[in-house]
């Protein structure tokens, strides 16, 4: 590649890492009330996005790796802004949850996943990525003008801000819908292990919906019903953790796809879960960004070790980070049911500080598991740093 193409590669590899750390200090102004920083944060993403993909034309130059796990990286950021404004909404007894907004972050964390799994089966059979065109820029940028709105409140735009990035992920999602399965190479069915691996993603907006279903933020005065179906969600999604894994191996259907499918649908399933028990009090904020920081940063380092040609399997104690997880939130849904409050003396207390508890046992676990992670690959990280 000539110097100046290099050159300016690494120009928008650089602005674009930027912009994804500008999200960070979002999250924080969010939840301290400061609106106009939040926004001033925001505009920068916004104005940064502009620059990437009309001056810089970052992507044309991009190698497909860091094309897809950038673009990834940046969907998950923008979607956690999202989803932090509608909870912080929900929680102001003066002000009525936006629907729409919920809605509006289901639709585009469906989006970012679907588009991330498609391109990434797109490498593994070393096809070239397609380049964004209009119609995905637009949603990008509509997106980011959508949150700048919700942020500084302005009620008046909000729905129609919202209305208007919904109809630009459809335009979006058919574009490239239609462009992936042209090609009869991608009409291929998926393998059971993989159908399964899937079923927890498309599962997760559905878990939101039955913890929140009394539209209430307070899961303990949720129904019996669907406290019941959201702990027997939580197991099911533990089970085909399981037998994704066991069946892929008995039946030799081990996949490139399924070995990235499979650790990515544990982080989105349970990211979920943790986000659900931030808004019901049952995990403070510096554990839930504790946890979402690691699994950005391993992920990132996945992405950079697959950039070098090498291969980060699981590790034993990430294996361990996903039992321990999925077994503290069991915990703490189980205790939420209250099945034996009567015959334990002192109960309340005891659950007042049993949920801070488990996410603090969960939040060292799965730190820990970032370090080793970082430390198994620091031959990757000295071609960086």
């Amino acid at each position: 590649m000539p110097e100046v193409l290099v050159n300016r590669q690494l120009y928008g590899r650089v602005l674009r890492i930027l912009r994804i750390c500008a999200y960070f200090p979002v999250f924080y102004f969010i939840w301290a009330d400061h609106s106009k920083l939040a926004a001033v944060n925001i505009s920068v993403i916004l104005v940064a996005a502009w620059y990437l993909y009309f001056k810089v034309r970052q992507q044309d130059t991009e190698k497909p790796y860091y094309q897809l796990w950038l673009s990834f990286v940046e969907g998950i950021f923008a979607f956690a802004v999202m989803l932090c404004i509608f909870i912080r909404d929900s929680k102001i007894e003066v002000r009525e949850p936006e629907m729409m907004l919920g809605i509006g972050c289901v639709l585009f964390l469906a989006r970012v996943v679907s588009r991330t799994l498609y391109l990434l089966s797109m490498l593994r059979e070393g096809k070239p990525l397609w380049v964004s065109g209009f119609w995905t820029k637009a949603t990008t940028l509509s997106i980011n003008a959508t949150m700048l709105v919700y942020v500084l409140n302005l009620e008046d735009y909000q729905q129609i801000c919202m209305g208007s990035s919904m109809l630009l992920m459809f335009a979006s999602g058919v574009s490239f819908a239609y462009r992936y399965y042209r090609d009869p190479m991608h009409r291929k069915p998926l393998s059971v292990s993989n159908q399964l691996t899937m079923s927890r993603i498309v599962l997760t907006p559905v878990f939101l919906w039955v913890f929140f279903y009394d539209n209430n933020l307070n899961y303990e005065d949720n129904s019996l019903v669907f406290k019941i179906l959201a702990l027997v969600m939580v197991a099911a999604f533990m089970v085909t953790d399981f037998l994704d894994g066991y069946l892929a191996r008995k039946w030799g259907e081990v996949s490139a796809l399924g070995k990235y499918l499979d650790p990515f649908s544990d982080k989105i399933s349970n990211m979920t879960v943790f986000l659900c028990f931030l808004a019901s009090d049952y995990a403070p904020v510096w554990m839930v960004a504790l946890i979402y920081f690691r699994e950005a940063s391993v992920e990132t380092l996945r992405t950079l070790a697959a950039g070098e040609g090498i291969s980060m399997p699981a590790r034993k104690t990430g294996k361990w980070k996903t039992a321990i997880q999925g077994t503290g939130i069991l915990i703490i849904l189980v205790g939420a049911l209250d099945p034996i409050g009567g015959l334990i003396p002192n109960w309340a207390e005891i659950w007042e500080y049993l949920p801070y508890s488990v996410m603090g046992i969960i939040t060292f676990v799965t730190v820990a598991s970032g370090i080793d992670y970082f430390v198994a690959g620091k031959d990757v990280l000295k071609k960086y740093v």
